[in-house]
Formats: C-alpha cells, structure tokens, sequence
C-alpha cells in the first residue's frame, strides 16, 4: 500500500482548535463565540467543535460577498475565473486523501467510498471552468429593422447555497463551481450534521487567487442561519439541497424577495424490472441503491417493482447479495456500508419500519448486528427490504433514507407505469428491460427528472439533474446549472 493510502487517523486530519467560518477572506469565530459538536457516528464520539453562526455572521458574510461582487469581482475577466477555479481544483486534488479521511469520521462513510466520491470533486471545477468560456449572450433577428437586438447574460449578484450531510464537499462543488463560473459571489451553510470538508474547502478558496468576500462559509443550523440566507434582499438566489418539508418553507420565505430557487428535495423513485431484463444487472443496481452511502441518496431507487413471473428469482439473488454484505467500521477499507450519518437518522429509518409492519408489510433484515459488540456505539443498521408492499403504504410514498427498498409486484407495463408515477415525487426513475421499444416508451412514459435504462441512477456533473413534482425545482449539473446561475438581459439598439 502506497504511504498516501494508509490510515489516517483522526488527530491527522481533525484541527485542534474550533473549526471557523470563512468571512471576507479570513477564518473567524463567532462574534457569539458559541460552538456546537460533531460526531463520528460510527462511534458516538465527539470529533470536532464549530463555531455557530448568529444572524449577525450571516450579515457579514452576505455583506462580505455583496461587497465583492460589486467590487473587484466583476472586473474579473471569464478567463481569469477559469484559471481560478482551475486551480482550485488542482489543490482539492493535492488534498483528496486527508479529505476523504475527514468525510469518513465526520459523516460515516467507508473510506473506500469516500475515496471514489471525492476523486472526481475536481472535475466539477474543471469542467464549469471549461464552459464558462462559451457563455455568451445572443443577438436576435427582430420585426423591426429600426433596432438591433442583442441579449447578455449577467450575474445575479450573491448567491446563498444551502447544503446537505449526506454528500457534504461534493455536493457544495456542484453549487459553488457554476455560481463562481457564471460571475456570482457565494454564501455557504454547510450541514450542521458534517460541516468539516466544507469548512476545509474554503482553506482553499485565498490559495486558489480568489479575492476576499467571493466565497464565504458560515456554520449552523437551517434556522436560524439558513433562513437568514433565505430572508436577506442582497442574496439573488438560493440553492438548496435537503428534504420537501424544509425545501416548502424556503419557497415561501423567499417569495417576499422574489428570489431565484434552486430547490433539489426528496424523492421516492421506482425501479421498474421486467421479465426480459439481465436480471443480473438489476439485482446489482437495486443491491448498490440500498448500500451506497447506506441508503443515504436522493436518487436511489427506493421502490423496487418487480414483474411478478421473476419476483421470486430476483429477490433470492438480492437477498443472497444482502446476505454477504460487509458491514463494519468506515475506516476499514474492506468495509461496503456504514453507519448511517446521526442518531437521529437512525431513529427515523427505524420508525418508518415500524409503520411498514403496522401497515401490514412483511420487513426483513439481512444482517444481524447484535453479534457485532464493535458496532454497538454506531448508528448501525441492517438492509432491509419491505416485502408484501401496495403503493398506499407510508413506506411507499415516503422517503425512508436508509439502507430499505420497498418491494412491489406487477403484472403488465401499464400497471408499472401506473405504480412508478402514482407519486409526488418525481426525481428519478430506473427500468429494466431487453425490449426496444418498451425501454422507449417507458422512457416517454415514466414521469421523472432523470430516467436511467438499464441502468443505476447515476449523476455526472455534465448533465442535468433535478425532479418534478414535490421533488424540486431547477437543474444542478450541466450546462444548466450555469445558466440558472445567471440573468438575461435584453438590448435594444435604435438604428436611427
């Protein structure tokens, strides 16, 4: 094993001291000086203390980043944003191993996932520092040939970015590369729950020849430091990753600044297998939905339809894949499926199986943990899969956001199609099937903002990822993404 790939223990990558907010340029405390903890929750153990933002350090930071914005950013040429999210990414790149090592005792993940994760975070700054060089306006052929009619796309000014535990450095990338792209300056709140690689992140950003105030990182709680974001007329735009319920309350609070929103909220997807499929491929998909980051993502599959003539034969295989499933601690890199992030979490999940029995389904595990005195203090959890399910229980409309699938049969296309979409979700949407023509209908047919064939839901930074429905509103990724992240405005030029 190469000396960059050894364990790294927790005094190698934790700091000594409270880790800071990032404000005009420099790490600060609270004006407060009030810090809360985190945990590994693969222990129950205390890790680190943060300083917590009042609405006083959200004033700074918007006003730091509002400051610069209408300061020495906007004379910043599109190339020279380029370079510096280029270098930005060269020296996330330098930092990837101690990084994965932070996420894996702040937010549970086994290190070997946590590794593949953050290896491609610096392609998302390279690739919006590629395309930010073609964003351009357009002139338009109007009626009247007295004018000259031209559009350009601007900034919006400061753009607050509200971010999730479950993917917390990759997913603040994914909202901060396009903003910077496009022109805009940044307000940060990372997860209270794995705030660390975040706060890390902006070690980088003075390094990286980004001028004071265009990246900010403030620490704490969605309320009351993320309202604040929500609630402030200087901040544009928010983009906000997290649950429907809180992804509800920012859409009313914004509407009286009129802000733009990005809302990527929850989502209850259907995975749809017929007959016809490599059932080998499908088991695999529905086998990675349930493990990767312990069932922890927005867009796995949480409902497994089955056709009912291979139901039995797929979920033998599934079960004989659960079976075998290395669950243990994150730091050991033979590790497949950790904890899930926080007490509270697992309290949730394990609720949710309660009502699935109540509800008459029949719930199974596939791992028995009480043998495991090593695993006692996590937040552990056995996959599960709810069997004997109809699409009116809780747990088929809900979002569980552990290590479960629900598990329902049907008999024909229309009534898959019926099933998958009888949702108010609508984020993404997975079919398996030998047959052409089906996999284009369903592709037609089923209503969600990703449908995958024959395929696992996969996002990559170069294309557009968001739901319909209860599940959001706009695109992260993509070219889309940029372009959401500015304004056009329209010119025109009397000719006479």
């Amino acid at each position: 094993m190469t000396a960059e790939l050894k364990t790294m223990k927790r005094e190698d990558v934790l700091r000594s001291g409270p880790y800071p907010m990032l404000i005009g340029g420099k790490e600060v405390p609270s004006i407060s000086g009030k810090t809360f903890a985190t945990f590994d929750p693969s222990n129950g153990r205390k890790l680190a203390d943060v300083y917590e933002a009042g609405p006083e350090d959200v004033e700074r930071a918007v006003a730091a980043a509002h400051g610069a914005f209408h300061g020495p950013w906007r004379g910043v040429l599109p190339r020279d944003r380029s370079r510096m999210l280029l270098e930005l990414a060269r020296l996330l790149e330098s930092r990837v191993e101690a990084l994965s090592w932070l996420e894996c005792y702040d937010a549970g993940k086994p290190i070997a996932a946590s590794r593949a994760w953050l290896a491609g975070a610096p392609s998302t700054l390279e690739y919006y520092a590629g395309i930010l060089l073609g964003l351009a306006g357009e002139t338009l052929e109007v009626s009247d040939r007295t004018l000259l009619d031209f559009t350009m796309r601007e900034p919006l000014g400061v753009c607050g970015l509200i971010v999730p535990w479950n993917f917390p450095l990759s997913i603040a990338l994914l909202k901060m590369a396009p903003a910077l792209a496009a022109g805009n300056c940044v307000v940060v709140k990372p997860s209270e729950v794995t705030p660390l690689s975040t706060v890390e992140l902006g070690s980088l950003i003075a390094e990286a020849g980004f001028p004071p105030g265009v990246v900010n990182i403030v620490n704490g709680p969605g309320d009351p430091v993320g309202m604040a974001l929500v609630r402030d007329p200087r901040v544009a735009k928010v983009s906000f990753t997290g649950g429907t319920a809180t992804g509800k309350t920012i859409f009313r609070e914004a509407a009286a600044t009129v802000k733009r929103l990005t809302l990527e909220l929850g989502g209850k997807s259907a995975s749809l297998v017929f007959a016809d499929a490599n059932l080998d491929k499908a088991v695999g998909v529905a086998y990675t939905d349930m493990v990767r980051n312990s069932g922890q993502v927005c867009g796995a599959c949480t409902r497994l339809l089955l056709e009912e003539s291979i139901a039995d034969a797929f979920l033998e295989a599934l079960e004989a894949k659960l079976r075998a499933l290395r669950i243990g601690l994150p730091g050991d890199p033979a590790t497949e499926m950790g904890p899930l992030v926080s007490p509270t979490q697992l309290a949730r999940v394990g609720d949710y199986l309660r009502i699935g029995g109540d509800e008459g389904a029949r719930v199974q595990s596939y791992s028995d943990l009480r043998a495991r005195p090593e695993l006692a203090e996590g937040c552990y959890m056995a996959p599960t899969l709810i069997h004997d399910a109809t699409n009116a229980m809780r747990v088929a409309r809900e979002e569980i956001f552990g290590p479960v699938l629900t598990v329902m049969r049907f008999k024909g296309e229309d009534e898959a199609v019926r099933i998958a979409n009888d949702s108010r979700y609508g984020l993404a949407a997975c079919a398996f099937t030998g047959d052409a023509s089906r996999a284009m209908r369903l592709a037609r047919a089923l209503s969600a903002g990703t449908v995958c064939i024959n395929t696992g839901v996969r996002s990559s930074v170069d294309a557009p990822f968001g739901g319909f429905r209860e599940s959001g509103v706009g695109k992260e990724r993509g070219r889309e993404a940029l372009l959401d992240d500015t304004q056009v405005k329209n010119v025109r030029f009397g000719l006479n």
